[in-house]
């Protein structure tokens, strides 16, 4: 072989290698992960009032995110809808956010049984946490990856802010992968 075929050769394979792992991820149809239609396909059962959609939380369009959380006592809980889960398959989520104050709060992949009970549990010590941090106060891209466990038919993005702490934090551009 020549040297102008061991190159076209391994720019193929490359090529080939890179076309397949873009094919490995399957976007999920989050609904409304950028805010723009107020709080349209998000849950806020239990939330306690603390999300809002503001313009102040944007981080691109018109509108963003944000949890306030001023009680010592109570958390807010915002939940994406599900979507199908595989045992074994990863699932990852990926957002914006930012810290206005304080840092009790997480962004969770949470799976469920076909019972609907969680499959990621503090006593399990197996929850998928992005945990928010005091110092995070400028814009930043995150993500947090969660493998479907044994049993789980189910998936979802949860925004919590714990019960023992204060925070004030924005979020946009929710998205959600099957890798």
């Amino acid at each position: 072989m020549n040297l102008k075929t061991i190159l076209l050769t391994g720019c193929l394979a490359g090529f080939v290698s890179a076309s397949s792992a873009a094919r490995a991820e399957k976007p999920l149809a989050l609904a409304n992960g950028d805010f723009e239609q107020q709080l349209t396909g998000w849950t806020a059962t239990g939330d306690n009032g603390m999300s809002a959609v503001v313009a102040e939380a944007a981080h691109s369009g018109k509108f963003g995110l944000r949890v306030t959380d001023t009680s010592d006592t109570l958390g807010s809980s915002l939940a994406a809808a599900k979507f199908p889960a595989t045992p074994g398959k990863t699932y990852e989520v990926r957002f914006a956010s930012r810290v206005i104050k304080g840092n009790a709060l997480g962004v969770y992949v949470r799976f469920y049984n076909a019972k609907g009970e969680f499959l990621n549990t503090p006593e399990k010590k197996n929850q998928n946490i992005f945990r928010m941090a005091a110092k995070d106060t400028e814009w930043k891209q995150n993500s947090l990856k969660g493998v479907a466990p044994e049993g789980a038919v189910h998936v979802e993005v949860w925004i919590h802010s714990f019960t023992k702490g204060q925070v004030t934090a924005d979020f946009d551009g929710f998205t959600l992968v099957e890798l």
